[in-house]
Parts: C-alpha cells; structure tokens; sequence
C-alpha cells in the first residue's frame, strides 16, 4: 500500500510551487511598475522646481530633489509616492513705467532759391546739300549662245545655259572654282552633274584661262 500523503504527491507540489512562481512574478510586475512610477514622480517634481527656477519664483538650490531610494529586495510591494516640495510664490515687482521718448520735430527745409531763367542759344540752321548717288547698272547675264563655256570638251550650250545660271558664265570664272564650289554646282545640273567630274570641266577651263592652248590639246585633245 502505497505510504505517499496528498500533500506529497507530485501533482500537488507541482500546483503548489506553480502558485509560487506566479506569486513571485507578479510581486516583481508590481515592484517594477512602483519604480517606474516612483521615477516618473521624481521626474515631474524636477521639471516643476526647474520651471519655478526658470520664471523667477525660485532661488537655485532652495529645493532638493531626490532620487527615488533603490529597491532592495524584489519582494517591496507598495511604493511611496515623494511628496512634492511646498514652494512659495514669489510674487514680482511691478515693471517700472517707462515715459514714451517724443523725439522733437525736424525743422523745415529752407526753400530753395529759384534758378536763374537761362536763355536759349539759337543754334545756326544748315542747310543739307544734296547728294546725287548713282546706282550702277546690274552686270547682265550672257547669252547661252555667247558664253565661250562651249569650247571645253563635253559641254554643250544647254549645260552652258545652266551653268550661267548658277553664276558660272565663261571659262574664266569656271577655272576658279574649288573642289567644293564646283560640287554645289554640278549638284544643279541634274542628269549632267556627273559629267563635271568626268569631263574635268575645271581643270580643262584653267588651262584655257591661262592660255595654255598646246597643254589643252595635249591633255584633252585638239579644240
């Protein structure tokens, strides 16, 4: 027969110690939650005695503000709330009235002196001369037919005609034009543009405009 009473039994040391911890855990709940309390009072008589301090109404050092005390055992229950130091209103002294300053009022600007009238300067009057501009007459396109651009090897008057019109109108002007000036030109002649290169138009025109007539017939061909 087993010897074992209630009270022994493992059920009911493990309720009763279970009770304990619970009573442990919510004795150190209320001990922290009494600390935290207690600091947050300390904490506003501080900033009560600094705001006083600050306003005037407290001297520095009339009221010491103490720490809340350390618990010393995690078992203390109830906290003691400090009790807040009793100040006394000091009241201040009336401001002193201060007599408004009436700055004395400038006195008036002598009134200038009126300026002497100054007489108008009559000024001679010239008259202009006139002067006769002579506008000279515009140089003249030539003529398809008279242009001597024709001579060269491969050109014929159509394409003389359209070389005038480009600005281009004897042989002259035609061997002084450089390799860009010549491209924008023959890119105006159309289906003829490719003959400018082909041909040497230019280069056939430069021996012509110096006079260079067996180097021509040399290079080109007989005129």
């Amino acid at each position: 027969m087993d010897s074992t009473s209630p009270l022994q039994s493992p059920g009911f040391l493990g309720a009763l110690t279970t009770v304990n911890l619970v009573i442990i855990a919510v004795l150190a709940v209320v001990t922290i939650i009494g600390i935290a309390y207690g600091m947050k009072l300390a904490r506003a008589r501080r900033q009560g005695v600094r705001e006083l301090e600050d306003g005037g109404h407290l001297e520095r050092g009339d009221t010491s503000v103490e720490e809340p005390a350390a618990v010393e055992s995690p078992r203390a229950v109830a906290p003691v709330a400090p009790v807040p130091a009793t100040v006394e209103r000091v009241a201040a002294p009336p401001p002193a009235r201060v007599e408004p300053v009436v700055a004395p009022a400038p006195a008036p600007a002598p009134a200038p002196a009126p300026a002497a009238p100054v007489e108008p300067v009559a000024e001679p009057i010239v008259a202009p001369v006139p002067v006769a501009v002579t506008t000279p007459p515009a140089p003249a396109a030539p003529a398809a037919g008279a242009t001597d651009l024709i001579r060269l090897k491969g050109l014929g008057p159509k394409v003389a005609a359209m070389l005038v019109e480009q600005g281009v109108p004897d042989i002259a002007t035609l061997a002084t034009l450089d390799a860009a000036r010549a491209e924008a030109v023959a890119a105006q002649l159309g289906m003829f543009a490719p003959r400018m290169a082909k041909d040497r138009w230019v280069e056939q025109a430069r021996f012509l405009a110096a006079g260079d007539v067996a180097g021509f017939e040399a290079t080109f061909g007989k005129l």
